[in-house]
């Protein structure tokens, strides 16, 4: 086998050929053993049949092929095979932890969305990125520790994004306005990922007690300003702020779950929030005029 001319081939025509014909047969017409093109095939996330495919796919009983993802980092087209390493391998770039954390919690957020929590697995992700599940392990110990790094990731996004676009504005209520709209639409985006992490006993328990943390240092933030620029008391303030950012939240819930429309929950929510508002703090701006 090792003196064999090397063949050069795009990931297309490997995944056409591993779908055409067994991979033994497959195998050798490239001068490679069937576990050696296995691993090629791994390497470059390119599917290719399993056990009892190709009975079932005799009594036409096959299921349908899954699609061939995009390459993995590093990865160029044409792929040299056959040669004593295969240059697929020799391409491959390490990339920075940095890189290799990203691209494994990448892998894990696609999982989670095509195919649910119960299928993601180490040896998965590891696949999807084109290296050993024992390379994996490097970088996360445990399934639990890619699952709340992932959430703490994209909990933290959310929040970045939120807090600069409150930046934005110059008084209350645009500022109520841009946190409540960007919150939901962040939902939109993330939050059937953010809804599953977060419903996982292991991650809510990791990350409890940040959470908490996060959400009263905003609490008190709120009931600060109401408090000290409008003079609302302490304890209506406090009950104000668990009312609409329990609406805010279960609105964030709704969406990324896709039970409700984005725009009828922008619309519902801001009503509320800014109605809300609006009143109480009238309220109490009438009450310190009369009483001067």
């Amino acid at each position: 086998m090792s003196d064999a001319s090397p063949t050069m081939l795009t990931r297309q025509e490997l995944y056409a050929r591993v779908w055409a014909r067994p991979l033994s047969a497959v195998a050798r017409e490239l001068s490679l053993s069937s576990n050696g093109l296995s691993k090629i095939c791994d390497r470059l996330l390119i599917p290719y049949p399993g056990r009892g495919h190709w009975p079932k796919a005799a009594a036409g009983r096959a299921p349908e092929r899954p699609p061939l993802p995009p390459a993995p980092a590093g990865v160029e087209d044409p792929i040299v095979i056959g040669q004593a390493r295969a240059a697929s391998r020799r391409r491959r770039t390490r990339g920075t932890s940095e890189q290799r954390l990203e691209q494994l919690m990448d892998a894990a957020a696609a999982v989670i969305v095509e195919a649910g929590l119960p299928a993601l697995t180490m040896k998965t992700v590891a696949r999807r990125v084109g290296i050993s599940e024992a390379q994996a392990h490097n970088y996360f110990g445990q399934r639990k520790d890619l699952l709340v790094a992932l959430a703490r990731r994209e909990l933290t996004a959310m929040e970045t994004r939120r807090r600069a676009e409150i930046g934005r504005g110059h008084d209350r209520h645009t500022r109520i306005a841009l946190s409540t709209i960007t919150y939901l639409r962040e939902a939109a985006e993330r939050g059937a990922l953010v809804q599953v992490l977060t419903q996982s006993p292991e991650v809510r328990e990791a990350l409890r007690g940040e959470r908490a943390a996060t959400q009263r240092t905003d609490r008190d933030r709120v009931m600060g300003n109401l408090t000290d620029t409008y003079g609302v008391p302490r304890d209506v303030a406090r009950a104000m702020t668990s009312v609409l950012t329990a609406v805010c939240l279960r609105a964030g819930r709704l969406v990324g779950e896709g039970r409700l429309d984005l725009d009828a929950a922008e619309r519902l929510t801001l009503a509320i929030t800014m109605t809300g508002n609006r009143d109480l703090m009238r309220r109490y701006r009438t009450a310190s005029a009369v009483a001067t």
